[in-house]
């Protein structure tokens, strides 16, 4: 091929040339593009969860510092358990001596049904401790009994649920790297063997209508169910009653204590609110007559009618006897929650399941070993049986009798328990054998005082 042919044939065919150098440079282009895309994903990716980290911390953080609102009503949303699997709820007030000689700041459950039941998260909440309960067997190993599980709802308002008999494994994975608070030997009045708890902090959010976990009942030796689960909530935001000297109790959520079931509303309170009460699951035997309701089905509901459905804890009221008393101030170092759960302490109150009656709960100091809780019918004249709340300084010596024993059975019947208001603060009892009688006096006083 000639010069002139050479030049002839580039003249003619210089596009192809052209086109091979722009298929390598698209090659090229399009792989620093993919490269760069494939950078910008991985940046994308990063962006995004750090993006959704953020938005869960700062809703982790919004659900923590949340203000609470001025009416806590309708706080809760979903039900943290379904109310057909209650057969009962136990108001606050409870009295149960010497365990529980103050009324309890907590509700109990009872159930009729054997199966595991569901629970769930209340609101959006984040879950702030979990504590481990544990029993120690014969050869001295604890092993795990249920959870202890916090929830802080907004700012200031917590509440504790207890027991977990299992949680989620999401729950269990958010401990399992964290360092455990742990003390063992606990001893209370009202368990026979040794308790060990682990508690750990945390900040785990969770949403309304979560699955939390399980509880399940325990089948007593007499076939009764026992459902191990109790329920508290705590306003922090509100002053503790004034009438009230808090220097007698180390439990500060005692001071605060409201009723759970009111942060709920509509139809949601009124499914628990039915069920605030007392469940039988035998014949039922009046207290002061005697007389005894037959149960054929094997299970009867009293309801609790007085207001408030859900109880009353803190009951002291000022310048009369009616309260709770103590035989002295509480060792700082005892964490049982307050002196009362010593087995000290003396309460005349009222009861939980019916609060038109009285009661007076004795945790052990008075003389002849006794201690239980007696009921009886508030009268608003004389010295017999008075209503505690119009009892006061005067100078009389009030008697109260024990022929109604609120459980247990009735081997104290025969005794009664007197009183007297020194001051304010001061107060003294005795219990000696036989009926009430219009004058008493008190030969061999024991001191209280709040």
């Amino acid at each position: 091929m000639d010069a002139q042919q050479k030049k002839s044939f580039f003249k003619r065919f210089w596009w192809i040339g052209f086109l091979g150098i722009a298929a390598i440079a698209v090659v090229v282009i399009v792989m620093n593009g993919s490269k760069f895309s494939s950078n910008s994903e991985a940046i994308n990716k990063k962006e995004i969860t750090e993006k959704q980290t953020t938005k869960s911390n700062n809703t982790l953080q919004s659900t923590i510092n949340k203000p609470c609102p001025a009416n806590l009503s309708g706080i809760l949303t979903y039900p943290f358990m379904e109310s057909k699997y209650i057969a009962a709820l136990t108001p606050l007030g409870n009295i149960n001596p010497p365990g529980h000689t103050s009324p309890v700041d907590h509700v109990y459950f009872a159930t009729t049904y054997e199966g595991r039941i569901p629970l769930y998260a209340p609101a959006d909440a984040v879950i702030t401790s979990i504590l481990i309960d544990s029993v120690q067997d014969d050869q001295g190993t604890y092993t795990p009994t249920g959870y202890v599980i916090s929830y802080t709802v907004c700012d200031g308002v917590v509440l504790d649920f207890a027991a977990y008999t299992d949680v989620i494994q999401p729950i269990k994975d958010a401990i399992a790297n964290l360092s455990p608070s742990c003390t063992y030997g606990i001893e209370k009045s009202e368990h026979e063997k040794a308790g060990g708890q682990c508690g750990y902090q945390l900040s785990y959010p969770v949403t309304a209508g979560q699955e939390i976990g399980w509880v399940q009942a325990i089948k007593r030796s007499e076939g009764e169910l026992n459902l191990p689960f109790e329920i508290w909530a705590a306003n922090y935001n509100e002053p503790a009653p004034s009438q009230t000297n808090w220097e007698y109790y180390n439990d500060d959520r005692y001071a605060h204590i409201i009723c759970l079931f009111d942060l709920y509303t509509g139809d949601l309170k009124k499914q628990y609110e039915q069920k605030f009460g007392r469940w039988e699951t035998g014949d039922y035997k009046d207290p002061f007559t005697g007389t005894i309701t037959p149960n054929p089905s094997g299970g009867m509901f009293i309801p609790r009618t007085v207001e408030p459905l859900c109880g009353q804890v803190d009951q002291d009221v000022t310048d009369t006897i009616q309260g709770m008393w103590f035989s002295q101030k509480p060792d700082n170092n005892d964490k049982s929650g307050n002196i009362a759960g010593t087995g000290q302490g003396l309460a005349i109150v009222h009861d939980n399941l019916n609060p038109t009656l009285g009661v007076v709960s004795i945790g052990g100091e008075l003389t002849g070993a006794l201690d239980g809780s007696f009921l009886f019918v508030p009268e608003h004249e004389g010295t017999v049986n008075r209503e505690p709340s119009e009892v006061t300084a005067d100078g009389k010596v009030y008697c109260y009798d024990t022929r109604s024993k609120s459980w247990g059975d009735q081997s104290t019947a025969g005794q009664k328990i007197l009183v007297q208001l020194i001051d304010s603060h001061h107060l003294i009892a005795e219990n000696k054998s036989g009926s009430c009688l219009a004058e008493e006096i008190i030969s061999t006083p024991y001191q209280f005082e709040r």
